[in-house]
């Protein structure tokens, strides 16, 4: 079991080198605040309850809700299409933290309630969208899921696995931040920088929409076959499938 979670915290950190990802990068990068950690841990935070969750229980919710997966998908456009706007139009982002300030026992500040909140629903948003991303290991607890089998193995990998997506992710979120702070011309350029982002990030929302993204994967892996099988390799070893083996008993 142990060994299960180790290389599915591994498989997860490998992920963010995945073809699936670079679509998600706009998106990741925007997060960068000049003002702190908030909204980077929001993200991060956000990221690995929904990517969970939604790794484990998203059959469950079609099943009993009829709500189709695709239904929540665009949700998860949508927000990340309002955020865009928010970088972009300054009264969008003064709306949204008019509702985020509802949350004003949560957090001390008004700047970090924002921050925190929003980085949050974008986390929230992203952890849907990654599911695709997925390797052999999660692939199986996936399938485990859709049976209904939802075990507390099952629970430690899928979370593992975010985790250690999650900590690159933050990485480059912080990175981001580092060179607004540190570079002067970026520093001096910030709004606009920030308006660029915010047209990226609409881009993006509507290239996810349009299956943009998944067109971009399907090319990108038969143009470079080995890069995908490379990434994965290590979790199709036999010691990996008998553990899995052992798990869906």
């Amino acid at each position: 079991m142990i060994l299960l979670i180790s290389f599915a915290f591994l498989a997860g950190i490998v992920t963010v080198l995945s073809p699936c990802i670079l679509p998600l990068l706009p998106i990741i990068l925007s997060s960068a605040d000049v003002s702190g950690k908030q909204k980077p841990f929001g993200v991060v935070i956000g990221f690995i309850g929904s990517f969970t969750f939604f790794t484990l229980f998203l059959s469950t919710i079609v099943r009993l809700s009829g709500i189709p997966a695709g239904s929540l998908r665009m949700i998860s456009i949508g927000v990340l299409a309002l955020f865009g706007a928010s970088l972009l139009i300054p009264q969008v982002q003064t709306e949204l933290e008019k509702f985020f300030s509802r949350f004003a026992n949560l957090v001390p500040s008004r700047k970090k309630r924002a921050g925190f909140a929003g980085g949050v629903l974008i986390g929230l948003s992203l952890g849907l969208l990654w599911t695709p991303c997925v390797g052999p290991i999660l692939g199986s607890v996936i399938s485990l899921a859709i049976t209904g089998t939802v075990t507390a193995q099952a629970l430690l990998i899928t979370l593992a696995y975010a985790v250690g997506t999650a900590i690159p992710l933050f990485i480059i979120m912080m990175a981001g931040a580092t060179a607004l702070q540190r570079v002067p011309w970026l520093l001096r350029n910030a709004s606009k920088i920030q308006r660029g982002f915010g047209v990226l990030m609409i881009i993006t929302a509507m290239g996810i929409f349009f299956n943009i993204d998944r067109q971009f994967q399907t090319f990108i892996l038969k143009s470079f076959p080995n890069y995908g099988a490379s990434l994965t390799k290590f979790e199709e070893n036999e010691k990996i499938k008998s553990e899995l083996q052992k798990v869906s008993k």
